[in-house]
């Protein structure tokens, strides 16, 4: 596992590489949409990136990065977990995420703000998985968990 905390995006016609700087704490998990990239943090949160604001990057080299617009690309950050995060997934209207502090949080995928916050799991939080109106959840507990 890579221990670093930034992530990387490659644009695959091209092989041009985007480092994208935001978290304090090792990148754990990640999930891509074609507009949107959640990353998970061992530093206990998640970011929210657009991915349609990349289009405005030029690249100078692998590791510097000059933007067209006057703006940086920062992130949405969701802070409310007391661990760090391990897993997450996403959807059009939801963003999931799963802990070391052994709950599972739905988000708004809009706004960042916080939906619910689930509990049952006795471990950590590994993995995630939302399938249609379910969510599946898997724990170091030896569980999975099928939320409505």
């Amino acid at each position: 596992m890579c221990r670093h905390p930034s992530c990387r995006v490659w644009e695959i016609q091209t092989g041009q590489m985007t480092t994208l700087h935001h978290h304090k704490g090792v990148v754990r998990s990640l999930k891509f949409t074609m507009d949107t990239l959640v990353t998970g943090s061992y530093d206990g949160t998640v970011a929210v990136w657009d991915m349609k604001l990349l289009t405005d990057i030029t690249l100078k080299s692998s590791t510097d990065i000059t933007l067209k617009s006057p703006t940086d690309i920062t992130p949405m950050t969701l802070k409310g977990h007391k661990g760090m995060v391990l897993a997450v997934d996403l959807s059009d209207t939801k963003i999931i995420s799963g802990s070391e502090d052994m709950t599972v949080k739905v988000w708004d995928h809009l706004t960042g703000d916080l939906i619910q916050t689930l509990c049952g799991h006795h471990d950590q939080v590994r993995c995630l998985q939302l399938q249609g109106s379910h969510l599946i959840s898997g724990s170091n507990d030896n569980t999975l968990r099928i939320w409505d």
